[in-house]
């Protein structure tokens, strides 16, 4: 399993039937779901405990995507991108149907998760709207005047819903969420997510909805007290932090932190990016086809497709009409703040 080897990576997609999903996945991207099923998440790479991505093709068809990490993490990770603290990829992809709001939830920090014990590091994730019905919409954050206990007052006596900050959406809409913020998805929207690799969600409330079985589904008030960051505003959808374009393309980035970076490019007949060896890539198609390559087998990607580009390439290059997401892990002096 020689990391000399290593082309780029398609894995094999998970889907997750959910109370508030819906049916566009198949409809609008032919993703091999039950016409019968409410699929909510599509998990398109992962490497999450009991969810490990699998290489769809290739020579290493049927190895997971931890199999790779632990034959040779650098070469998948890259130069500076590290595993979580558990030996784990360090980001996690997903496109979600919302036929139905989400539960009103936070999720914990690094810090936070920490201090409660959980088997997993915090998750921040940053959301990007595939596609929306009219007059759908997010909410994302509280008032900086509500305090712990005035959320708390509101939430056990059902006035949660005045406190949110709502906003309406539409298809290109980018949304950066920090752990600690109070958050829900709107129904009506089809949207990538990426993430920590955690699956930590403090559900706050449901709407009055049933699960499955008939019952109110948990809530988990005590522990989204600790992990709320009360006080910090949210400025609803995120406006581009830097926009450059060169011959064939135009990269507009959408988000950064520490965790992860997100560019949107529009690629106009040939994208070039030097990565230096500092990180993977994960490439998500919004439209296409597009055709990806690292000087060895190209491969194809069309709409909601996405392909993981180990670390160790120093470059890629795509080629076409379309779109894509670009996620990866930063250095923020050399890939944002230069660009800015």
């Amino acid at each position: 399993m020689s990391a000399l080897d290593w082309d780029i990576l398609r894995f094999t997609e998970r889907y997750y039937e959910r109370i508030w999903g819906g049916h566009k996945l198949r409809a609008l991207y032919g993703k091999p779901v039950p016409e019968n099923v409410r699929i909510g998440e599509a998990w398109l790479i992962s490497d999450h405990p009991g969810d490990e991505s699998v290489i769809a093709e290739g020579p290493f068809a049927g190895r997971t995507l931890q199999d790779l990490l632990a034959a040779d993490a650098q070469a998948l990770l890259g130069a500076t991108a590290r595993p979580t603290p558990s030996g784990r990829f360090p980001l996690l992809l997903k496109l979600l149907d919302s036929a139905e709001s989400l539960s009103v939830q936070v999720h914990p920090d690094d810090d936070c998760a920490k201090r409660l014990g959980e088997p997993d590091v915090g998750k921040t994730e940053m959301w990007h709207v595939l596609q929306a019905d009219p007059g759908s919409e997010l909410i994302c954050g509280l008032d900086p005047a509500v305090g712990r206990e005035a959320f708390a007052h509101a939430v056990s006596g059902g006035s949660v819903e005045t406190l949110l900050n709502r906003f309406p959406v539409q298809a290109g809409t980018s949304v950066f969420v920090a752990a600690g913020t109070v958050h829900a998805i709107g129904g009506g929207i089809v949207l990538a997510e990426i993430q920590q690799n955690s699956d930590l969600t403090y559900r706050i409330y449901d709407w009055g909805r049933l699960g499955s079985d008939g019952k109110p589904r948990e809530l988990h008030l005590e522990k989204a007290l600790e992990a709320v960051h009360f006080g910090s505003p949210h400025g609803g959808e995120a406006a581009p932090l830097a926009c450059h374009a060169e011959d064939g393309a135009e990269r507009t980035v959408l988000a950064a932190c520490r965790q992860f970076a997100a560019d949107h490019i529009a690629c106009r007949g040939c994208y070039k990016r030097d990565t230096r060896g500092d990180s993977f890539h994960i490439l998500l198609a919004k439209s296409g086809p597009l055709a990806v390559d690292v000087g060895q087998k190209t491969h194809t990607i069309d709409v909601a497709q996405a392909v993981l580009i180990p670390g160790q390439h120093e470059h890629y290059r795509v080629e076409g009409l379309g779109e894509f997401l670009d996620y990866y892990v930063p250095d923020l002096e050399l890939d944002i703040i230069q660009l800015l």
